[in-house]
């Protein structure tokens, strides 16, 4: 079993504590961007458009990651996939890494392999095998600094990743 999959990652204080803290701020961020957040994929454009007239550049998004802007744009961002494309939110149990190193260790989305029938698990199986996954994985985050790297991309493309993945569920009936 992939650890993402465990339920030490579905449920832990970590988790626990980065969704709290993010829900008890959206109110007051959602009041500061316009008010009315309705979760859906069409707020994306919105969620975009306020994270570029903020920042400039990659370098200014990624030093303001853990700041009120984006550490609730992010829970936005992953929300959205929660309610609209089967997702669930992960996270490492384990303390993060420390200030400056490359591991990451925030709260990651992916579609939980419990969801899958048995015939779905199964192909999976198959995939990982030849490491193939095609169950999508999403450090909001990440996909929100992209903005910057990637000028072409747009937020509501990380939903691109559940349709792909759900033309390999259809492939499989």
């Amino acid at each position: 079993m992939d650890p993402i999959d465990s339920p030490a990652w579905a449920d832990n204080p970590r988790l626990t504590d980065w969704l709290a803290e993010r829900a008890a701020a959206f109110p007051a961020w959602a009041g500061e961007h316009g008010g009315d957040w309705d979760f859906t994929p069409d707020s994306l454009d919105r969620l975009e458009a306020v994270i570029r007239s903020a920042f400039s550049s990659w370098e200014e998004a990624n030093d303001a990651a853990d700041g009120p802007l984006l550490a609730v744009a992010a829970w936005y961002l992953g929300e959205v996939q929660v309610r609209h494309c089967g997702a669930a939110w992960r996270c490492d149990p384990q303390a993060p890494p420390p200030p400056g190193t490359a591991a990451g260790g925030q709260p990651l989305l992916t579609v939980p392999r419990a969801t899958l029938d048995g015939h779905e698990q199964d192909a999976l199986e198959e995939l990982d095998e030849i490491d193939e996954n095609p169950t999508p994985l999403v450090d909001p985050a990440s996909i929100i600094r992209s903005l910057f790297a990637a000028p072409d991309s747009h937020l509501r493309d990380v939903l691109n990743r559940y349709a792909r993945f759900e033309r390999w569920r259809r492939s499989l009936a």
